[in-house]
Order: structure tokens, then sequence, then C-alpha cells
């Protein structure tokens, strides 16, 4: 991984900002010691990568400030968590019911 992603991870992990990370880039918050007692999600067959994580295989899980996702077909719904966390779950719904996709 980039080491200024790198940086920026850990920086936001550090101050309780938002983490989100979809697809294979969830291992990269294991290898960092970032999954350690979280519950997360990945693409299938990159579960051994999350180091220290309850993994969940459901398509999206929210920990904390911690969001996974396991891949792109599962990008609403990422999104969603995304906003629902940052900003409340009425915006996050707004926007999903704007979009008309779910």
């Amino acid at each position: 991984a980039n080491e200024k992603v790198i940086e920026a991870v850990k920086y936001s992990c550090e101050n309780g900002k938002i983490v989100a990370a979809i697809c294979a880039a969830p291992s990269i918050l294991g290898h960092l010691g970032i999954l350690d007692g979280k519950k997360a999600t990945c693409f299938p067959g990159f579960e051994k990568e999350l180091k220290g994580a309850d993994y969940t295989g459901t398509h999206t899980v929210t920990d904390g400030n911690i969001i996974t996702a396991k891949g792109a077909g599962c990008a609403i719904e990422f999104g969603h968590a995304i906003v629902s966390l940052a900003v409340s779950k009425d915006a996050a719904d707004k926007v999903i019911g704007d979009m008309q996709c779910l």
C-alpha cells in the first residue's frame, strides 16, 4: 500500500475519523492491526488477511468508526453506511431514496 495512504489511515484511526474500505482494501486495515477486535468483511478470498478481525461475511459492516464492505456489488450499501455514520441515517436514507436504488 502507498505510504501516504497508510499515514492517512493511521491518522484517521488515531483521531476517531471514519475509515472505510471495500473489496480487498480491508486487508490493509488488517495488516495495520486496525481491525483487532473489530467486526469486518471483505471480498471473498481475503478473509485471512483481516488480522485480528471477527469476519462476518456480510455485505457491509460498521464497527465504531470502521466501515468495511465486500465489493463493488455492495457499493450502494457501503455508501449508505458511510453517510449514516458521517451525517445521519435519515440523510443516508434520503440519498438512497433520491437515487431510487433501494
